[in-house]
C-alpha cells in the first residue's frame, strides 16, 4: 500500500489515539521500528501483511474507483468460515468459487484460501455474496466490516476491481524489455512493496500502468499521472490521433505521444507545443501500446 499523505495523517492519528507508536505496535502486531519509518518518510509503501494488521486501527476513505483501499485481516477463522460456505453449495475448488463469483484468477483464490494474501475488500465481499454469506456472521472486527461493500451493489452489477502494479516511468523501458522476453520474471511483481492501482476485472488481463514523468502531455496527460496501458498489436493497428507509449529502437527511448498520420508519414507528436515530434516507422518501434484512462490522484 502506497503511503500517500492522507494513510500519513490517518496513521499519526492511529498513534496518538493508541497512545504511541509502540503501544500501536503492541496492539497491531507490527513492528514498532517499521511503524517509525512509515511515519519518518523512509519508506514509501507498507506491505500486505503490515497494512492488514494496520488497518483495523486505520479508517481509509473510499479511492477513486469506488473500492476501499485497506486489506482485511484472512484469518484462519475467516477461511474456516468461507470454506464452511462452499462446502454446502458442493464448490470443492478455488477453480469453482473463481468461476462462481466472475473473478479472473484461479492463482489469486488459491493463495487467498491458504492464507497467503489478505482479502481486498470487493473480492471478499463479492465471495460473501455468492456463498450466501451474513456479513454479520463472519469473524471480522467492526472496523474490518466497515470495508465490506452491501451485498445489493453486487447483485445490481458492480463493478469489480483488480490490483495493476505502477511502473515509474524510469523503469519503463526495462520493464518492456522484460515483457518481449522469454524471461517470464517479466510478468511477476512484488507484491509487498509495490505500488498499485485498481482497474475493473473486466479489462484486458495485460494492461499496464505507468507513472507518467514529464509535460510534454499536458494538459491532458500531467507530470506523475498514473496511465493505464493495452498493448497493442503493430505501430498499422493503431487509429490516427490515439495517445499512446511507444520503446523506440535502438536506443529503447520510452515516451508517450499522440499518434497522426500525415499522408505516408507516421508521427509521435506533443499535446504541449514546446514537446517534440518523432517520425516513426514500424521498424524502429520495439513496442507500442494504447493509453485507455488516467489517473490524476491515487
Amino acid at each position: 500500500m502506497k503511503i500517500t499523505r492522507d494513510i500519513l495523517e490517518r496513521l499519526r492519528s492511529a498513534v496518538e489515539n493508541n497512545g504511541g507508536a509502540v503501544s500501536l505496535a503492541r496492539k497491531s502486531g507490527v513492528d514498532a521500528a517499521n511503524i517509525s519509518r512509515y511515519l519518518n518518510g523512509k519508506v514509501s509503501s507498507i506491505g500486505d501483511d503490515n497494512w492488514a494488521k494496520l488497518a483495523p486501527f486505520i479508517q481509509c476513505k473510499i479511492d477513486s474507483f469506488g473500492t476501499r483501499s485497506a486489506t482485511v485481516s484472512n484469518t484462519p477463522e475467516l477461511r474456516e468460515c468461507i470454506k464452511d460456505a462452499m462446502m454446502k453449495k458442493g464448490i470443492t475448488t478455488p477453480a469453482e468459487l473463481t468461476r462462481l463469483i466472475g473473478y479472473d484468477s484461479v492463482n489469486t483464490m488459491e493463495r487467498l484460501l491458504s492464507g497467503k494474501l489478505s482479502w481486498f475488500p470487493d473480492i471478499l465481499s463479492l465471495t460473501l455474496t455468492h456463498l450466501d454469506i451474513n456479513y454479520s456472521d463472519i469473524p471480522l472486527s467492526p472496523v474490518e466490516r466497515e470495508l465490506l461493500i452491501p451485498p445489493d451493489i453486487y447483485r445490481s452489477g458492480g463493478v469489480l476491481v483488480r490490483p495493476v502494479p505502477v511502473v515509474n516511468w524510469a523503469n519503463a523501458a526495462s520493464h518492456l524489455s522484460m515483457l518481449n522476453s522469454d524471461e517470464n520474471v517479466g510478468r511477476f511483481w512484488d507484491t509487498e512493496n509495490a505500488e498499485t492501482v485498481l482497474v475493473p476485472v473486466g479489462g484486458r488481463r495485460d494492461t499496464i500502468a505507468f507513472r507518467v514523468s514529464g509535460i510534454s502531455m499536458e494538459p491532458r496527460i500531467c507530470d506523475s499521472d498514473v496511465i493505464l496501458v493495452e498493448p497493442a498489436e503493430s505501430l498499422e493497428s493503431v487509429p490516427s490521433n490515439k495517445v499512446v507509449v511507444a520503446r523506440l529502437a535502438p536506443d529503447g527511448d520510452v515516451v508517450c505521444k499522440r499518434l497522426r498520420r500525415q499522408g505516408d508519414m507516421t508521427v509521435l507528436a506533443s499535446d504541449n507545443p514546446d514537446g517534440r515530434m518523432i517520425h516513426v516507422t514500424p521498424q524502429n518501434i520495439d513496442w507500442i501500446g494504447i493509453v485507455v484512462r488516467r489517473i490524476s490522484e491515487l
